[in-house]
């Protein structure tokens, strides 16, 4: 048994610690680690920043796989996307300002990290498709089909919700020309699947991974390591896609929630409420003033989407998003598990 546990088993009763009491936490760590190891830190701070263009969600539908290869057209270029949740944000700071340690957030995603390599491993056969239904705040549901290794084209189609100003319509369309891992090394296109067999399990090894098949643009982006917050904005994004619409052997699941864990910056947020109203807990990331969030179910750490508004952060705004509702393995596009 851990001390946590044997802390929950004493006083379960705890409520969570308020946003302000946790900043104070957090900066105290966050000198002490600083004082201790002597560690300088100085970030560059005169790239400029581009401004995000908010997409008509029933134009954009889920960023998925679908838009991924735009994404990262854009981060090639040089543009910078968050997505922005109303609520509880973690504070600015300076560009010179030591990383933050938030502990609770790491705690979180190492429970998480232990209980998806207790999950049993079923990966599609290379024939198949990854389908996943995701929903928007106001109803549309958006399904969509993504070949297991890229060989066919995938497939997507919407349903505008109740509360749309389209209500009722609906679209769809070809994912385009297919592209495999090897096609993607070879081509430079972006894949386009719903498996990736040899992502890492390695946390340390993602990023580099994700950099070489061009699904991120890291490595070569000269603004990756001058920006506060790109780091957690690219992998806290990254988390997200991978969770929503492709199938994840349980220890890539693990080692994504790792690799959040291990990376400073990121915060939780203990309630957080998804797109079709399910509760859950939110990890939560700022990048140039803007926040984004993941929400995990509480108990199960099953993903159950991310809260996304572009622009500057409105507590007035309308809630945005994504829920993930069904992710399975089906035989053919257009197939329903």
């Amino acid at each position: 048994m851990s001390d946590l546990d044997v802390i929950a088993a004493i006083r379960p009763e705890v409520p969570f610690p308020t946003s302000v009491e946790l900043d104070r936490a957090r900066q105290r760590l966050a000198d002490a680690i600083v004082n201790e190891m002597n560690v300088e830190k100085t970030l560059e701070s005169s790239v400029p920043s581009t401004a995000v263009t908010a997409v008509h969600p029933h134009k954009r539908r889920r960023w998925g796989r679908v838009a991924l290869a735009g994404a990262v057209a854009a981060v090639a270029a040089g543009l910078t996307a968050v997505v922005v949740v109303p609520g509880n944000s973690a504070p600015n700071r300076s560009s010179d300002s030591p990383p933050v340690v938030h502990l609770a957030a790491v705690q979180f995603l190492d429970k998480a990290a232990a209980s998806a390599l207790d999950q049993t491993a079923s990966p599609p056969l290379s024939s198949q498709f990854v389908y996943s239904e995701t929903e928007d705040p106001d109803g549309t549901i958006t399904d969509t089909w993504l070949s297991a290794d890229g060989s066919s084209s995938g497939l997507s189609h919407w349903t505008a919700g109740a509360a749309s100003p389209d209500a009722g319509t609906s679209g769809g369309n070809d994912l385009g020309p297919s592209c495999s891992i090897a096609q993607a090394e070879a081509t430079g296109c972006t894949p386009i699947i719903g498996y990736y067999p040899d992502l890492p399990t390695d946390p340390n090894a993602i990023l580099p991974y994700l950099n070489q098949v061009g699904l991120v643009d890291t490595a070569n982006n000269p603004s990756y390591d001058s920006l506060p917050g790109w780091e957690n904005n690219v992998i806290g994004k990254t988390v997200s896609e991978l969770m929503a619409s492709s199938y994840l052997l349980p220890a890539q699941q693990a080692a994504l929630f790792k690799l959040m864990a291990q990376t400073p910056g990121f915060q939780i947020v203990p309630s957080m409420t998804d797109a079709i109203g399910r509760t859950g807990v939110g990890i939560e990331w700022t990048f140039e003033g803007d926040a984004g969030a993941v929400i995990f179910d509480p108990t199960t750490y099953a993903y159950l989407g991310t809260r996304t508004w572009p622009g500057p952060v409105d507590f007035d705004a309308p809630y945005d998003g994504d829920a993930l509702v069904k992710l399975a393995v089906v035989s053919s596009a257009g197939a329903l598990p």
